[in-house]
């Protein structure tokens, strides 16, 4: 039995391959439940964002090394559509591994911006959505649940998360770089996802501009507007007759480029270039934008260079919360080992029960016949939580052994583990 994660992530620069792990939203549980038939793994959390796709797996089998990448590369590009990658474009990690990833994941410490908190409201909307599909069951819960724990305890502990900025900040920081005080933009949010609505509340913050709620569903864009003020048209429409707009930032689900050259083509000109900041996997412009000089692009790969700076900053926290996630990985494998071990000691527990109480009782009835039940009960009581406290604390003890070892099964023991024990 094992935990597993397989991704990729901007770190590994192959955007297109990113791309093309990316799930299309309306058909992404059908999708999920295919692909866990495929890798035949037990359970399945998917944790997309702008800059990660993971698959976390949970395997009553134990395979080969490589035996669940390639099959998932397998499921992925069996359609003959290829896209170069190298094997170090994908990360994989099993067991031990798998779960300090999760954990540095969930608590930020792998995002571009460490310390931000957009990633844990994610990964929790993808283990919900896990176990509401039926993707996911007891062993993911348990550690999806750790790996939240542990997020809530490094932000509590550390100060790690102060003045942290996320994918969307660093855009909007952009955005108000961008235009001067008082110009009053119109600006064009694409898309009625989460980072449509961080975005809204910015720019009304900073009072940045008006907004244009654009959407493919015409009444999702209606309801943005009258939530956060401003207009709202349908994305058909906006493509076909253009508005004239100082600025679009667009993070929409969908699998093919959304802005291409027709659009530049029917666009109003304006006296500054359009300021066109795309947070969306597949990307929704198209290459066309970044040679068209009455458009300017901010895309992710940009966003991720402005955020190398925060990495030297987080680096004292960064490691604090290192001695955080360590102790914790160690505790929550300690208590999976426990529960295998305490089997093999629970025959051995009831034996000395039994023994116990035939001699107590032997004590009561032959030696010492002057105690009250109340008496007796209590005696019997302590002697019962003794026997408990010295049978099975050698599982502890071995669990945390245990703990420290490689590439070790979670939920069961292998025969020659059961034999060295």
């Amino acid at each position: 039995m094992e935990y597993g994660i397989i991704g990729t992530s901007i770190w590994q620069q192959n955007l297109p391959l990113l791309e093309k792990l990316t799930l299309d939203r309306d058909s992404k549980i059908d999708k999920l439940n295919e692909l866990k038939s495929a890798l035949g793994v037990d359970e399945l959390i998917y944790l997309s964002t702008c800059n990660r796709v993971e698959f976390v797996y949970f395997s009553n089998s134990n395979h080969s090394d490589g035996h669940f990448l390639h099959r998932l590369i397998d499921f992925f590009f069996s359609d003959g559509h290829e896209i170069n990658f190298f094997p170090n474009d994908f990360y994989y990690y099993k067991g031990k591994e798998a779960i300090t990833h999760l954990f540095r994941t969930v608590s930020s410490l792998e995002s571009l911006v460490v310390g931000e908190t957009q990633i844990t409201g994610q990964f929790r909307n993808a283990y919900d959505e896990a176990l509401e599909a039926g993707l996911a069951g007891l062993y993911l819960n348990n550690l999806a649940n750790e790996a939240l724990l542990v997020s809530k305890k490094i932000k509590r502990e550390t100060s790690i998360g102060e003045g942290a900025q996320s994918m969307a900040s660093l855009a909007a920081e952009e955005l108000l770089k961008y235009f001067q005080s008082g110009q009053n933009p119109l600006i064009a949010l694409v898309g009625a996802g989460e980072m449509t609505e961080k975005f809204a509340k910015y720019i009304l913050k900073e009072k940045i501009g008006q907004l244009l709620f654009v959407n493919r569903s015409k009444d999702k864009a209606e309801k943005l507007a009258k939530m956060y003020g401003g207009e709202s048209i349908s994305l058909e429409d906006f493509i076909s007759n253009p508005v004239k707009v100082d600025a679009i930032m667009s993070a929409t689900a969908a699998p093919y480029v959304v802005f291409n050259f027709d659009f530049i083509k029917n666009s109003q000109p304006t006296t500054k270039a359009v300021l066109c900041i795309d947070l969306a996997i597949p990307r929704d412009f198209s290459n066309d934008f970044n040679i068209d000089d009455n458009f300017k692009v901010i895309d992710i790969q940009y966003l991720k260079g402005k955020a190398q700076g925060n990495l030297r900053k987080k680096f004292i926290e960064a490691s604090k919360a290192n001695e955080i996630i360590k102790e914790s990985v160690h505790n929550f494998i300690s208590d999976r080992m426990e529960v295998s071990i305490k089997p093999i000691f629970h025959n051995t527990y009831k034996e000395s029960i039994e023994l116990a109480h035939q001699a107590l009782n032997d004590l009561f009835t032959k030696r010492v016949t002057s105690l009250s039940d109340d008496d007796q009960k209590a005696i019997i009581n302590l002697v019962t939580k003794l026997i408990g406290h010295s049978s099975f604390q050698p599982s502890k003890v071995i669990s945390n052994r245990l703990a420290h070892t490689e590439n070790i099964t979670f939920e069961g023991l292998q025969d020659n583990q059961k034999e060295a024990i």
